[in-house]
């Protein structure tokens, strides 16, 4: 993969050749990349095209530059992933935005379920989403991405079981027969979209795996090992894109 720095931007800031990257960007380039003119970089504009960039002006809160070469992403999987992850404890749930992009996944669901522990009102403030944004960016530039993963608003348990389509998996400690593996090899198998569920720290109550039975979403296990919640969606993003080839 490239060295060159990436960076998303508005498709505004594309026009006639030209790239104006942002004031945080500008911030960034000068003073911790250290870039100057002449300087290559890559541009994003989140449909899948990256742009290369070299900088003609790059100081006093401002960065611009031409563009050299235009090509299509080809790093986006195949398979779709959105993970509906419930709520965990801020430091944890970010470790899961960050690594779940930089796999792959392309939606992410917070989730208020019943053993959720954390304040709903603090986790959820304007000033914590602006910083899970800003986790998803970050991790996407640095993972070689060519779109931006989405951040919906977070939802209770069950408004989520109402709202999925497709091939859909909740991963339950209180599963002992269905495994990810036989999910996976399924005649659905083939399908290139996926909603995945998992818990919060204590996973789903019995009652939500049955409410989530009801509405097409299928308790899986990944095995014996009881995985904390943010390993096991690492692990579970992990193992679909492997067996779905877009991974390894």
């Amino acid at each position: 993969m490239s060295s060159e720095q990436r960076f998303f931007v508005a498709p505004s800031a594309i026009e006639n050749g030209t790239v104006r990257f942002s004031r945080e960007q500008a911030h960034q380039m000068a003073a911790v990349l250290r870039l100057a003119a002449g300087a290559q970089v890559v541009a994003l504009d989140n449909s899948g095209w990256e742009y290369r960039v070299k900088l003609s002006r790059v100081g006093g809160g401002e960065a611009v530059g031409s563009v050299t070469a235009r090509s299509l992403v080809n790093t986006e999987p195949r398979t779709k992933i959105t993970l509906y992850v419930g709520l965990i404890r801020g430091p944890k749930l970010e470790v899961v935005l960050q690594k779940c992009t930089e796999l792959g996944v392309v939606a992410f669901v917070p989730v208020v379920s019943q053993r959720c522990v954390v304040g709903q009102a603090d986790e959820l403030s304007p000033s914590r989403l602006d910083r899970w944004q800003r986790i998803l960016v970050e991790a996407a530039e640095q993972s070689g991405r060519g779109k931006l993963p989405i951040l919906h608003p977070a939802v209770p348990f069950e408004q989520a079981c109402d709202g999925v389509r497709g091939l859909s998996l909740l991963l339950w400690e209180g599963e002992s027969e269905a495994s990810l593996r036989a999910a996976l090899r399924s005649p659905s198998r083939g399908a290139f979209s996926l909603n995945l569920f998992v818990g919060p720290e204590g996973g789903f109550t019995p009652h939500e795996a049955e409410r989530a039975r009801a509405s097409g979403i299928a308790p899986v296990t990944l095995g014996p090992r009881i995985l904390r919640a943010e390993t096991a969606s690492i692990a579970a993003v992990s193992a679909i894109l492997f067996a779905q080839n877009d991974l390894g």
